[in-house]
């Protein structure tokens, strides 16, 4: 499967979002930011749609360094968009493509 983009992945998880039942899935680093640093354990989330930011969010960097997106509970969750790895989209049947940064 040919890498993608990382502004392409997120474009393509927000339009995927709008449909009724579009999902997708990826893989990313958690950072943990009392420790100051991510895990070296990719974490892989089923069944997501991104998300709009809610008033609650509050982020000590700018908040257009994150990926906001909920689970398949609903619950809304975010991650620092350099370090989503992977993304599959119900096209290509949720198969992993990588993210790339450049090029």
């Amino acid at each position: 499967m040919k890498p993608i983009k990382v502004i392409d992945a997120i474009r393509l998880a927000k339009e995927i979002s709008k449909l009724p039942v579009g999902r997708f899935t990826f893989g990313f680093f958690p950072y943990n930011r009392t420790k100051g640093k991510a895990s070296a354990r990719l974490r892989v989330v089923e069944g997501c749609k991104v998300r709009a930011q809610l008033s609650r969010d509050r982020f000590s960097v700018d908040g257009d360094n994150f990926f906001l997106f909920e689970d398949k509970d609903g619950n809304p969750k975010s991650c620092y968009q350099v370090l989503i790895r992977y993304m599959g989209f119900p096209d290509d049947n949720y198969q992993p493509r990588k993210v790339i940064f450049h090029g």
